[in-house]
């Protein structure tokens, strides 16, 4: 494996095989972080990201902690388009005070980064989609969650040719027998994600990955152990598909 993988750790320890020999950032002890994101630590946490860069598949913590995906997007520097799988759409106005969080990163990115041509979002129901692709018609592909799982996806799921790829997972996206998340949860299979996502990888230039979710410190032992064995298993499973994706550059 040549992929360079990152783990960021918010809120609890993912256990990743040795071998992948994966760097760790600590954030345990910074606090402004759970959901929302406060300037402060925002601050913190993109100097650690330009140390990073974009390149390589980073795991994010749960699905709290989606907004990191906007850091690592601040880096990329040429014209490029992004695909996100995810059971919600990431797209919801600040209810409160104007501060960056896991539903609103979507929508801020796309407001502004200037590098970002074009949005394929896979996941969420349709209801929800049709607010997203009215708002940004023409830069956001949404494909739905009664659509995903089925053949037409492949067909649907099309970015413009030669337009390099930033890949974000949120694995609330899988069904329950895939993995197992803090968050409400979609039905697509693994099976289908990772074929997915070597269809949209083809012939293209995958410039990173991360990927966020899993169960979190809470919950009784016996249901965080299974959880922990379903979720390290995707894990795994797509690290080794977004890896043969990334050694093509």
């Amino acid at each position: 494996m040549k992929t360079r993988v990152w783990s960021l750790e918010f809120s609890f320890s993912r256990r990743l095989p040795e071998e992948w020999e994966a760097e760790r950032a600590d954030f345990r002890k910074l606090s402004g972080t759970e959901g929302y994101c406060s300037p402060e630590a925002a601050g913190v946490i993109r100097e650690k990201i330009r140390e990073m860069g974009c390149w390589g598949l980073h795991f994010l913590d749960t699905g709290n902690y989606h907004y990191l995906t906007k850091f690592f997007l601040e880096q990329i520097r040429e014209p490029f388009c992004l695909a996100v799988f995810d059971r919600h759409t990431d797209m919801q106005p600040s209810a409160l005070l104007p501060l960056l969080s896991c539903g609103n990163w979507l929508l801020e990115t796309l407001r502004e980064n200037r590098y970002l041509e074009r949005v394929l979002l896979a996941g969420p129901p349709g209801e929800d989609l049709r607010q997203a692709e009215a708002q940004f018609r023409g830069r956001v592909l949404a494909v739905s969650q009664e659509v995903l799982g089925t053949n037409a996806a492949e067909e649907l799921l099309a970015l413009p040719e030669r337009c390099p790829v930033y890949f974000s997972i949120d694995t609330d996206v899988l069904s329950r027998e895939d993995a197992r998340t803090n968050w409400d949860q979609g039905e697509l299979r693994l099976d289908s994600l990772c074929r997915l996502l070597g269809r949209l990888g083809e012939g293209r230039v995958v410039l990173g990955a991360d990927i966020c979710g899993g169960a979190g410190p809470d919950g009784q032992p016996g249901e965080l152990w299974e959880a922990e064995q379903i979720n390290s298993r995707t894990d795994s499973r797509l690290l080794k598909c977004i890896d043969s994706l990334i050694q093509r550059r």
